[in-house]
């Protein structure tokens, strides 16, 4: 038992704790990769691994990329000027003015612009000492780049999945919540301090869905170009889906308290109206948290356990009204959203 423990543990570690060790393994390879292709600066392969393996594959394949362009294009027109310019700080300074009027002109990203003004700067200080450091500085960067790649993309890749889809679950827990909270903030008669109260609970929530929004781009850049990865990118596509019902339920429900909130200004929102929309805002609640057992298991998820939540219907004498009144009702907004900036130039 204790050994099966120690061994699940070690797993969790090579999985999750990628970080830790694939810089070592990826250093450690490169270098010797690079010693055995001849090289007399090794220690510039474990270099790129270090910079390249990032949080996800799709950052790390853009640093790598770009720092092999950058070197390469660095090293060329490095070498090929500086035996007729010198070395000092002015031929520095020109040089990579130069290779930064360069880069600009070819619109190129400002990575790219670094790592050309670093090939520079240690082209023409070591081309005069170490003939061979030029030709090294690109092998070992291209080893260097390949290594990271091959071990981030292959070996337990990193995974933001599951972590994006607990984000869902913990937001869908508290989107329910919402709703009660808006239930009972209807039931005792729709306070003002009490709105207050659930548009700073909105506001909160909407942090939440983007951290969980920012957590599904990660996943799917951590997949995109894994070659084993058909089955999380599978997983991925369905919670998009999911999470754009999460989004409108997010907004709908911010709608509500603009609508009920307006309601009870009027003076119109009748204590069984109030009693009315209590009850369906509980079952919305309710019908939020069943559908969370969506995002773990699809199959667990029945409309006819939720039959209450279904009969949420205008009734037939509102129903040729209820189309015209949201669209009245959102014009208002609108107008209330840019009327602040709209009146002052009238004053101009």
């Amino acid at each position: 038992m204790e050994l099966t423990k120690m061994v699940n543990k070690m797993m969790d570690f090579i999985k999750y704790k990628g970080a830790v060790w694939k810089i070592p393994l990826a250093a450690a390879l490169s270098w010797e990769l690079a010693e055995w292709a001849g090289s007399k600066h090794p220690y510039l392969a474990p270099l790129t691994v270090i910079l390249s393996i990032q949080l996800t594959v799709d950052k790390s394949i853009q640093f790598a990329w770009q720092r092999i362009m950058g070197t390469i294009a660095g090293v060329l027109f490095t070498a090929s000027i500086a035996p007729y310019v010198g070395l000092n700080g002015w031929s520095i300074g020109f040089l990579l003015f130069v290779g930064a009027l360069i880069v600009t002109w070819l619109k190129l990203d400002h990575a790219i612009m670094i790592q050309v003004a670093l090939s520079i700067l240690l082209v023409m200080y070591f081309q005069s000492k170490m003939p061979s450091y030029s030709l090294d500085r690109i092998r070992d960067t291209v080893i260097g780049a390949v290594i990271a790649l091959l071990i981030h993309m292959l070996i337990f890749p990193p995974d933001s999945v599951n972590k994006a889809k607990k984000k869902m679950i913990h937001f869908t827990d508290h989107l329910s919540n919402h709703f009660v909270n808006i239930a009972l903030w209807v039931k005792e008669g729709c306070s003002s301090s009490e709105a207050q109260t659930l548009q700073t609970e909105l506001q909160t929530l909407f942090r939440e869905l983007h951290q969980a929004t920012t957590e599904l781009d990660k996943a799917e850049q951590s997949v995109r170009y894994n070659p084993l990865g058909r089955k999380k990118r599978d997983i991925l596509k369905k919670l998009n889906q999911k999470m754009h019902q999460l989004r409108s339920g997010y907004a709908n429900s911010a709608d509500m308290i603009r609508v009920l909130a307006k309601w009870s200004e009027s003076g119109n929102f009748a204590k069984e109206d109030q009693r009315i929309w209590a009850v369906h805002l509980n079952t919305l609640a309710g019908f939020v948290k069943e559908w969370k057992s969506v995002l773990d298991d699809p199959a667990s998820f029945s409309l006819a356990s939720n039959g209450s939540a279904l009969q949420i219907k205008a009734p037939a004498n509102m129903e040729n009204y209820q189309y015209p009144l949201a669209l009245y009702m959102n014009a208002e907004q609108v107008i209330q959203d840019f009327q602040n900036v709209v009146f002052p130039n009238k004053a101009l």
